[in-house]
């Protein structure tokens, strides 16, 4: 009996020790090197590809300040955030600061507020700051009991304003039916804020002409058309390198006006007076709401590779010659499945392909560039995805802010951005709260020990 017991606890004395030398080896290995993994739904844990680019790229250290109480939970969801940036850049630089407990350099920043976030770049006269505010960070969810979390979002932004050397402007014209820049495209003018550009609207005619500081002309669905003076000021624009992003859709019915096409048909290039209709590839079953297929392309090929798609309701067809003319490149970048069509019969109740109707596949996204000029335009054939309730949907913005970047040779910001975290509360009874107490503080635990005092008994008594 008594060789037994020695040999059973030989050998377990044996595994113990080995087990723990294999754990020890293991500890020393991945402290050198450490390997995560997110497993959360939503990736919580894990930076946007536009974050590590901008992180990989810049040539300007950065120093962070967050001004947050000790023991909160915002303050572990910044830091755990600020720890990822950290890792990917030793560039950035943060420090916590308690106002409370430090309120001098609170007051030499000017903040006033709790879970603030503060970065600056550059020092002296070359000196930038960001604030970016508790508001911006934490937010309200899309359902009831709901909160966001827009951390990355919003530091990514703050880094790109305070280490680029210039800020590019964008203007949105105005003055002829667009969609209005107010009621409609705000998340549009936030999302090109956030990419470093300066947005303003711009009415050609009360500023005597496109102003010369203009590095991108966003036309949206126009519905009048622009005067003698205002084509020819636009003409002038492109001739002279202008970049510009047209959008025409079907929203509104029949294209009448005709000074968009006039300034396209330069190179060959025109809106198709019709609504696509898509039976392969579409949005929740909805015909007229496209999701193309995306086709080589600087500004598509991250989104195709993430499976990433964009929606483009009541979309317009895109024509344009196989051979264009010298010095200029047509390249698509959205096509619709070999199913649709284009109604161009938009009185027609009857929702299959008639006499008239253009034959699919279609084109809804163009890129026009001119290699003697440089001017650069993306040619788009939906207007309400740039609307409030559609950029959020799918790849939208992503593809929306690729283009301006590309036009702009801002090529370094083509990326997928940063999405915001939805964070849902959990309320339970009193009965469901003793219930959840009981099973897994009490219960579970109490089997736990009944078995190992089980398992304990069996070996004394081999």
């Amino acid at each position: 009996m008594n060789r037994t017991r020695l040999k059973y606890g030989t050998n377990a004395f044996v595994m113990t020790a080995l087990l723990l030398a294999i754990l020890i080896l293991a500890n020393v290995i991945v402290a050198q090197k450490p390997i995560k993994w997110d497993l959360t739904k939503n990736k919580q844990y894990t930076l946007s590809d536009q974050t590590k680019q901008v992180l990989k790229n810049l040539k300007t250290d950065v120093t962070v300040y967050a001004f947050f109480q000790e023991g909160t939970t915002s303050r572990d969801m910044v830091k755990s955030l600020l720890d990822q940036y950290r890792n990917v850049s030793k560039r950035i630089n943060y420090h916590f600061v308690d106002p409370d407990k430090e309120p001098a350099i609170a007051q030499r920043y000017g903040i006033t507020d709790y879970d603030t976030v503060l970065f600056i770049a550059g020092s002296g006269a070359n000196e930038k700051r960001q604030i970016v505010n508790s508001y911006d960070i934490f937010g309200m969810g899309s359902q009831p009991n709901t909160a966001t979390f827009n951390g990355e979002e919003q530091f990514t932004q703050a880094i790109i304003d305070v280490t680029q050397p210039k800020k590019l402007n964008a203007y949105i014209l105005q003055g002829h039916d667009e969609l209005n820049s107010i009621d409609y495209l705000v998340t549009f003018k936030n999302a090109l804020r956030g990419e470093g550009y300066n947005v303003e609207d711009l009415n050609i005619g009360q500023a005597g002409g496109i102003p010369k500081n203009t590095d991108l002309l966003v036309i949206v669905n126009p519905r009048r058309d622009f005067t003698d003076k205002e084509m020819a000021a636009l003409k002038e624009y492109f001739d002279k390198g202008g970049k510009a992003i047209i959008a025409m859709g079907a929203e509104y019915g029949p294209l009448t006006q005709k000074s968009v096409n006039e300034l396209l048909s330069t190179w060959g290039v025109k809106f198709d007076n019709d609504v696509v209709v898509d039976q392969g590839r579409n949005y929740f079953m909805d015909p007229l709401s496209p999701v193309p297929q995306y086709k080589f392309h600087t500004i598509t090929n991250k989104l195709d590779l993430s499976n990433l798609y964009v929606v483009m309701p009541m979309s317009r067809s895109i024509s344009y010659p196989d051979k264009p003319t010298e010095n200029i490149t047509i390249e698509q970048l959205l096509s619709t499945s070999d199913k649709a069509w284009g109604k161009t019969d938009f009185n027609s109740k009857d929702a299959n392909f008639q006499k008239g109707d253009i034959k699919g596949p279609l084109s809804l996204g163009l890129a026009i560039s001119d290699s003697k000029t440089g001017m650069k335009i993306v040619a788009i054939g939906s207007s309400m995805m740039f609307t409030d309730k559609i950029i959020t949907l799918e790849a939208n913005r992503d593809f929306l802010m690729n283009s301006a970047n590309w036009l702009a040779d801002k090529t370094t910001q083509i990326s997928i951005r940063p999405k915001s975290l939805e964070f849902n509360q959990i309320f339970l009874t009193g009965k469901q709260a003793a219930i959840l107490f009981y099973t897994t503080v009490v219960t579970i635990p109490l089997v736990m020990w009944i078995i190992g005092g089980y398992m304990w008994y069996r070996r004394k008594t081999l």
